[in-house]
């Protein structure tokens, strides 16, 4: 269950980062991402945080040994919004 909780965390994460650094004018690589927030910054937040939760959670009860790996990948994600934020500061 930590490794479900820390993917969790870390597609927060990478929401809010994702707002802040297209509020900076940054665009959003994920063109499904893109269209969401074309629609509204709420819309974006409800759509990535529910689709990744129910997406995570039914790979946590189905798949659980590829949770760690899906994991580290959203880890990375933040980490590498963590160097965008170092180089714009």
């Amino acid at each position: 269950m930590a490794w479900l909780a820390i993917a969790i965390a870390a597609n927060l994460l990478d929401a809010v980062f994702t707002l802040h650094f297209t509020n900076m004018g940054i665009e959003e690589a994920n063109p499904i991402m893109a269209w969401a927030l074309s629609v509204g910054p709420a819309f974006f937040f409800i759509l990535k945080f529910g689709l990744f939760t129910t997406a995570i959670i039914f790979l946590a009860k189905k798949r659980p040994r590829l949770l760690i790996p899906v994991t580290i990948l959203y880890i990375s994600i933040v980490a590498w919004h963590i160097l965008w934020l170092c180089r714009i500061f």
